[in-house]
């Protein structure tokens, strides 16, 4: 910068190399600089919304964004981060309001830089729970060849979660191949490999998407559920106890974890999970049945009973309430056959979770 201070090229490289190296009072120095000399301005502004958005100074980078709009109109680049502040405040519907204007414009015109609209409408179309439109729209965009690799991504868990899994494969493979690390396109491709009972692809897509994020629920409980297929107990226990930290309302985890106890013969920590699994939604059947195996392990005969006709009567093809008339008939009184039980329960019920 020194050897050429008017040069308005090198001053944005500078800026842009701080900010995204974290340097954040460096960056600030070259916009200083560059706003000091009116040059440039709007373009100038908006880096500095970029910067202030790094700060997690939401306010200020929307009233910078607002003027722009304002002024400029609906630039895809502004709408984005207009989108991307309402995300960071869990605002999903009004970021999705902002992306809509953009994304839907009237047949046949072209928006410029698709890509980041897409990813971030997907995420907000994800986090909403709206699935079935989410997969449609992904289904149509790739139709016209203009799914775009990073959003291919995004779709890729949508797709798991409608249980398209071939899908999902595929477009997981298109989002990786542009991007190793995207963290959806891992966990869809994780939780297609633990369906197919290859733990060491899921294992090693979790691992890579945990470098990205250490606090995401999903990919703590899937580690889990991929160590405990291979029944390694001690590895998978610590990653489902973070993960109904971070998940808490994934009924589940809490059955896994609660598995993962009972096998460990902590019958009080297994039933807490089971109850908290149950108390989540009385509707789930091997919820039911979980706690009728506790109570049968400590001869609370009725309640046991009771629970093991609730569910059977959800699903009579539950797995864990005939395990628990066993133990009431004496048919499974011994621990260690109970104990083999459950880690068959935990692999024919949750592997693939």
């Amino acid at each position: 910068m020194n050897s050429d201070p008017d040069n308005n090229v090198l001053l944005i490289d500078a800026f842009e190399t701080a900010l995204q190296a974290g340097l954040f009072s460096k960056a600030e120095q070259f916009l200083t600089i560059a706003q000091s000399r009116q040059a440039d301005l709007a373009a100038w502004q908006f880096r500095a919304s970029n910067l202030y958005l790094a700060q997690g100074r939401l306010q200020d980078a929307q009233a910078i964004l607002l003027s722009l709009e304002e002024r400029q109109g609906a630039h895809p680049a502004i709408v984005h981060n207009l989108a991307y502040i309402c995300f960071q405040q869990n605002d999903f519907a009004g970021a999705l309001a902002i992306l809509d204007k953009v994304l839907f414009q009237e047949a046949g015109s072209v928006i410029e830089n698709i890509g980041q609209l897409q990813v971030l409408w997907l995420r907000c179309m994800h986090r909403s729970l709206r699935l079935e439109d989410a997969f449609n729209y992904a289904l149509q965009q790739q139709g016209l060849n203009r799914l775009e690799d990073q959003a291919a991504g995004i779709a890729s868990l949508v797709a798991v979660d409608m249980g398209q899994m071939e899908l999902a494969a595929s477009w997981a493979r298109q989002a990786l191949i542009a991007a190793p690390d995207q963290i959806e396109a891992l966990v869809a491709n994780a939780t297609v490999a633990l369906a197919q009972k290859n733990t060491d692809l899921s294992r090693q897509c979790l691992m890579r998407a945990l470098v990205k994020n250490s606090t995401d629920g999903r990919i703590l409980s899937l580690l889990g559920f991929t160590e405990m297929y291979d029944m390694k107990i001690d590895q998978a226990l610590p990653y489902l106890q973070k993960a109904v930290v971070y998940m808490p309302e994934h009924i589940g985890t809490h059955l896994g974890l609660g598995w993962l106890y009972f096998i460990q013969r902590d019958l009080a920590a297994a039933n807490a999970e089971f109850e908290t699994a149950l108390g989540l939604d009385r509707n789930f059947s091997e919820s039911h049945g979980a706690v009728a195996v506790i109570a049968a392990m400590q001869n609370q005969v009725e309640k046991a009973e009771l629970h093991i006709e609730l569910a059977l009567r959800l699903d009579r093809t539950n797995f864990s309430a005939p395990y628990a008339r066993a133990i009431l008939s004496g048919e499974a009184h011994d621990v260690e056959a109970v104990k083999r039980l459950a880690q068959r329960l935990m692999k024919n019920r949750f592997g693939s979770n």
